[in-house]
This record gives structure tokens, C-alpha cells and sequence, in this order.
């Protein structure tokens, strides 16, 4: 036998009330002049007995009641059949998000969740099934098992560099107990950090869902900082031979905390700054050869470390030979700047790895891999060679009716330096890119182009200005809507005409994959030469060209590896949500689970107690509850007939030696002397006397 909540045991010490008021009661009776002590004191000892055993059952039946309701309160439960539990099919959630690395006294957040599922896991009968949902990883298999295999991998977990989504997990475990408890009771059982970003809207209970029962750490979280992002050259990749910096945002709610950030390039330190908690720091990138960089930034570490470095893969495009097909005299000038900076190489058309074509002029004879910038032409009397050539050449894309009389403005992307730039530009003239072909035909029934083609950039009202794709040559074409004239735009003379053409013949020109980044459990396709990829812990993965790869958990750099050697890298790293460790609240949980049945423990020994509750056994309560009320009636009635027998009692009348109200009468004895009688006397004594 056991109790649910024993701690409402307690309440057992209100026994202690009737047992006080029993002792500490005085019955004080009236005095009566009466001169046969004898015939009185015989009837008062007959009648205080029969008070006191009366008053001792009162006592025991209200002491009784009291200690019943107590027991039931404390939901008493008894094992069943001599056996420890039913069968159960339970679903542990394991939160092994980055913030449950965070070192809260001597341990991890996660040491704890796992000790708890051990417990549960021990606690196990060999009938009982379980599926371990790691909450951060959801791509891996939730296969059934017994505790033994499943408290192995409970212990063989650890934090990985991802974020948890809860309300995916408990659906998902939801799914898993529906289609797999098969007559067993199910409990979900989720052991997290509840941290506030976790959980994203509200997921609604379905009518089967099972009680959940939560494990959160008390403690409240430490201050913390970590790195939110890295950006090389301002978001543009370095050339070669060139200086550039780092810019590195910091994150998390250290905000008033001066902290020092440092540089490592291919694993040797580089530099070093600082900055407020919240801030920015910049640091050098020394000049560097053509090829892939890798390295991290780093903060001096603190409670949770899995964000205080953060790595970055980068390639040192070299110098692009450009050539202009045709001259455009704000164009050419742009090009002499970009020359004398080392960002371009000029050269003839012929040799030119970029060309730019105003009015698509020239790109008839381009070469295989070659990309074009074609730009607008500068007048509609050029519209119909221009679309022409484009048409040749197989780009899906033409020129429309040029629009003019008035001024557009370009669209604003966040956290683009480019488009910061451009709001200032006003657009005079511009002719509407309109898709042909397999693009226009990817837009009416999806809605969306092609996926080989994208756009660049918008006006505000949505027409799009730079369009990029795949030309039929084996190259990559840029479109611009407008001409780079000042009857056409104000772009010539504004600060965004270096930056816009900086782009334009190097990013958005490229044909290298540009992966330098990707999260944890993204997929992605690899380039057409991988063969393997060289994993941050000392692994290898094979991989065929051309395959589908889903980035692991594991933060750090990703080399992929061809026949002759490096082709490309990509680093990964945790989500910047996981530098806030503000927790949910338990009201909070509650809205984000409307319908769900919460169970919240946050010690150990609530947690034995809220689990397995249908294993426990059978639970007694409501005997002892109503056996309890039937005590309260009986006492009622004991305490009632009490009463209507003193009632019976005849009210005292002058002369007969019963007292009379008013007075304060006493008794007197043969010789004068006072006698006090503590009870009423009764009407036999009175006759017996007489």
C-alpha cells in the first residue's frame, strides 16, 4: 500500500481538535437546595457516566472522520495480485537541445533528464514498452523497445548543436502510443529544460492524447552569451590577395558585459576585440590565397558552451575577368574602381568569364560556361532585337513595354546591405521582366518559377528588377529590368552603383554552389564530384556525386572530399534561439497544450510519484471517503439524542428544590452546610427523595 500525495497526510493533525476540546471541557450545573445528599449524589454519578461515555463516542466518531478524510486526501493505493504494475507503453521525450548542455551547479541540465528516465526505466515490469524521442533530433528512427535497451540509449545521449521543438515531439509520441501501445495503458513521459522557444504556438490535444507527465529543472537559468553570427567581407566573399573582415554579433542576456571575441583561421588564432554583450565586434581577415577558409569565432566560455564558438567556411573567389560587349559610360567607370580595388580582372569578350551585354548586345557569340549580365536597353527601339537575342540563346525570360512617367522604389530585404543601399535609388525607367517557357509555365500552376531560376531583386510593387537562372550554354545569366543610365535610374550616382555591380559580376554571377552554411538536419545535394565528407569528428561519411545528405547534429566544419581532393566545405552550428534559456512558465506550457493533461514535477520525489500511476494499483480513497461521511451521520445522530434527552428533562419550578431562573440557588444539607450538584438533578431523585 502507498499514497499518490502523501504529503496531505498532514492533515491527519486535526484528530488533535475533538481530543482539546474534550479535556479542556467544563460542565458547570446549577446549585438547588435539596437535604437528601445521598439520593442526589447516587443519581449524579448514574448520570455523569452515561454523559461521559456519550462524550467519549462523540470524541472517537469525529476523531475517526478526521483521520479518514486525511487518508483519502493522501489518495491511498493498493498493489494488486501481490504484482508492481499493469502493462504500460510509455514515449520518453529526451530535450537534447543545445541548451540542455547548460552546467547548472555541477552538472548538465541533460545529466538530470537522463537520471530521471533511468528512473523510470527501472521502475519497468517486462511487459511494459517504451520509445525514446530525442527531441532535438527528430530525423532519427523511434523504434520500441524494452528498458534495457532503452535506458542504453538514454545514457548514449548528448547535447547536439539544434533546437527542440516539444510540440512536434509530443504529437509524434502521441502517433507512436496510438499505433503501438496495443492494449496498454500510455503515458508520455517529457523530461526538459522547457525552454521558452521550444515550444512555437499552440498544439491543441487530440480526443486519444495521453497524460503527460513533465520533468523541468527549478533553478533559474545564469546570465548567458554566445555568438549569434559571423559574417566574412560583409556578406561578399573575399578575393583573393585582398584584406577584409569579420563581423561577429553577439547574442544571449549578457548585454552590459564587455566580452572578448577571438579569431582562429584554419585552426591558428588570427585576433582579437571586444564588444558589449549585445553588440558587434569586427576583426581583421588577413589577405588570403585563392581557396576555402575555414575557421571559428570564440567567447570565453561560460555555463553553456555548446554557443560560445562558431564556425564559418568561406571561399577566396580570384579576381573575375569582366568584359563590357558594348560601353555604357557609368558602367565602365564602376569597372575602372572595381579594377584598381583588385575586385575585377578586365579583359576582351572572348577571354571574359563574365560579360555584360546592354540590350543582350553580343551574347551571341559567348562561350560555354560563360556568364552574362545582360542589361536593359536604353530604348524601346532596342526592345525587340534584345528580346531576340534573348530568345536565341534560350533564356526564358523577355523584356516588356517599357514603363515610365514616374519614379519606383526598390523593395527593402532585411538584413541586406545591398538593399540598404538601394532605398534611396529611384527607378524612372524600367521594362517589365516577364517569364516565357518553362518558367512562365512554373508560374501559373504553382505560383512560383522554376527552380532553376530565381529573383534577385524587387520593386515595391512586386515586379521583379534582376532575375538570375541557367542558360542552355552551360553558363548563368543576370538580368537587369533597367538600363545603368541616369534617364533611366539614379543608381550612376548613388553609393549602391560599386556594391550592385560588385554582385552582380561576383556572387550572383557565380556558378560555385556557395554553400558555406547549413543547419542540423537540413538536407542537402552535394556537388556531382563528392565522393565523401570528412566529418568534424575525425569521421567519414561516403557519399556518391549528386546525393542527398542530411547534415548531422555535430557543430563544426564539413570538408567534402572529391577524387582530387577538397571540392567544398560548409559549416554547422546550433540556432541562435538556443542562447536564450528563459524558461517556459508553467501557465504558459498550459496555453501552448491546450487540452493536453499536464502533470509537472520538479523534484525527484513528486516525479516517482506522478509516473506509472495506473501501474501503481487500485486506489482506495472513496471507500475511506465514504465511510468517513457515514461516521459524520452516525456522530450526528449520537450528538442529537443527546440533546433531546436533556430536553425531557421537566423545567424547575418554585418550591420543589430545582432551581429557579434568575437566581443562583445552592444546595443546602440538614446542618446548613452547602453541597454543589454539577449536572441538573433528575425528576427520580427528586421523587425518591421526596
Amino acid at each position: 500500500m502507498g499514497f499518490l500525495t502523501p504529503s496531505l497526510l498532514f492533515l491527519g493533525a486535526a484528530v488533535a481538535v475533538p481530543l482539546i476540546l474534550h479535556l479542556f471541557q467544563r460542565h458547570q450545573g446549577p446549585r438547588v437546595v435539596f437535604p437528601a445528599l445521598r439520593y442526589l449524589r447516587r443519581a449524579e454519578r448514574e448520570h455523569a457516566r452515561r454523559i461521559k461515555l456519550r462524550q467519549w463516542l462523540l470524541m472517537a466518531l469525529r476523531m475517526a472522520a478526521l483521520v479518514l478524510l486525511a487518508l483519502a486526501a493522501a489518495r491511498p493505493f493498493v498493489r494488486q495480485g501481490g504484482g508492481s504494475h499493469e502493462p504500460t507503453a510509455v514515449a520518453i521525450v529526451l530535450d537534447n537541445s543545445l541548451s540542455s548542455g547548460l552546467v547548472d551547479g555541477d552538472r548538465r541540465v541533460l545529466d538530470e533528464l537522463k537520471r530521471r528516465a533511468l528512473e523510470v526505466l527501472a521502475m519497468a515490469g517486462p511487459d511494459d514498452r517504451f520509445w525514446l524521442i530525442r527531441a532535438a533530433t527528430p530525423w532519427e528512427a523511434a523504434v520500441p523497445g524494452d528498458a534495457a535497451s532503452t535506458a542504453e540509449r538514454v545514457r548514449a545521449t548528448e547535447p547536439v548543436a539544434a533546437a527542440a521543438d516539444l510540440a512536434a515531439a509530443l504529437a509524434r509520441a502521441r502517433t507512436l502510443l496510438a499505433a503501438g501501445a496495443e492494449g496498454r495503458a500510455t503515458e508520455i513521459h517529457l523530461l526538459s529544460d522547457l525552454q521558452a522557444t521550444s515550444i512555437v504556438g499552440a498544439l491543441e490535444a487530440p480526443p486519444d492524447a495521453p497524460p503527460v507527465i513533465v520533468w523541468a529543472p527549478r533553478s533559474t537559468p545564469p546570465p548567458n552569451a554566445g555568438i549569434a553570427s559571423v559574417q566574412v567581407g560583409g556578406g561578399l566573399a573575399p578575393r583573393a590577395g585582398e584584406r577584409s573582415t569579420v563581423d561577429v554579433a553577439l547574442a544571449g542576456s549578457r548585454a552590459a558585459d564587455t566580452l572578448t571575441v577571438r579569431l582562429a583561421l584554419e585552426g591558428r588564432l588570427s585576433g582579437a576585440a571586444t564588444a558589449e554583450g549585445s553588440g558587434v565586434a569586427s576583426l581583421p581577415f588577413p589577405a588570403r590565397t585563392e581557396g576555402i577558409v575555414t575557421g571559428w569565432v570564440e567567447l570565453e566560455p561560460d555555463a553553456l558552451r555548446g554557443d560560445d564558438r562558431r564556425y564559418f567556411a568561406v571561399r577566396v573567389q580570384p579576381p573575375p575577368a569582366v568584359a563590357l560587349t558594348e560601353p555604357v559610360a557609368f558602367v565602365q567607370e564602376a569597372l575602372d574602381v572595381l579594377t584598381e580595388a583588385g575586385r575585377v580582372r578586365r579583359t576582351d569578350p572572348g577571354a571574359a568569364e563574365v560579360l555584360l551585354a546592354p540590350g543582350a548586345a553580343g551574347i551571341g557569340r559567348i562561350r560555354p560556361g560563360q556568364t552574362l549580365v545582360i542589361l536593359a536597353p536604353t530604348s524601346s527601339l532596342e526592345l525587340a532585337a534584345a528580346n531576340n537575342r534573348l530568345a536565341q540563346l534560350g533564356v526564358p525570360w523577355r523584356f516588356g513595354q517599357p514603363r515610365t512617367g514616374g519614379e519606383a522604389r526598390f523593395e527593402a530585404v532585411a538584413g541586406d546591405d545591398l538593399s540598404r543601399s538601394l532605398e534611396e535609388v529611384r527607378v524612372r525607367e524600367y521594362f517589365p521582366l516577364e517569364p516565357v517557357g518553362a518558367v512562365a509555365a512554373g508560374s501559373a500552376s504553382s505560383g512560383t518559377m522554376a527552380a532553376a531560376d530565381s529573383v534577385l531583386l524587387r520593386l515595391r510593387d512586386g515586379s521583379p528588377w534582376a532575375v538570375r537562372g541557367d542558360h542552355p550554354a552551360g553558363g548563368r545569366y543576370v538580368i537587369l529590368a533597367s538600363a545603368l543610365t541616369l534617364e533611366a535610374t539614379s543608381l550612376p550616382t548613388s553609393a549602391a552603383m560599386l556594391p550592385l555591380l560588385d554582385r552582380m559580376i561576383g556572387p550572383w554571377a557565380s556558378t560555385e554552389s556557395g554553400m558555406t552554411e547549413a543547419e542540423p538536419g537540413t538536407v542537402l545535394a552535394l556537388h556531382p564530384r563528392a565522393r565523401r565528407i570528412e566529418r568534424p569528428d575525425g569521421n567519414t561519411d561516403a557519399v556518391e556525386g549528386g546525393a542527398r545528405y542530411r547534415v548531422p547534429a555535430l557543430p563544426g566544419i564539413y570538408r567534402v572530399m572529391g577524387d582530387a581532393g577538397l571540392i567544398e566545405a560548409f559549416a554547422v552550428n546550433p540556432p541562435v534561439s538556443e542562447s536564450d534559456l528563459t524558461r517556459l512558465e508553467p501557465r504558459r506550457l498550459a496555453a501552448a497544450l491546450p487540452g493536453w493533461t499536464l502533470r509537472l514535477a520538479d523534484d525527484a520525489d513528486s516525479w516517482a510519484r506522478h509516473v506509472f500511476q495506473r501501474r501503481l494499483g487500485r486506489e482506495i480513497w472513496r471507500p475511506l471517503l465514504i465511510l468517513a461521511l457515514a461516521l459524520l451521520l452516525v456522530e450526528a445522530l449520537v450528538a442529537s439524542a443527546g440533546r433531546l434527552g436533556e430536553r425531557r428533562a421537566p423545567v424547575g419550578q418554585p418550591g420543589d428544590g430545582r432551581p429557579i431562573p434568575g437566581n443562583d440557588p445552592v444546595i443546602r444539607g440538614a446542618a446548613g452546610a452547602p453541597a454543589a450538584a454539577r449536572e441538573p438533578v433528575p425528576s427520580s431523585a427528586r421523587s425518591a427523595a421526596s
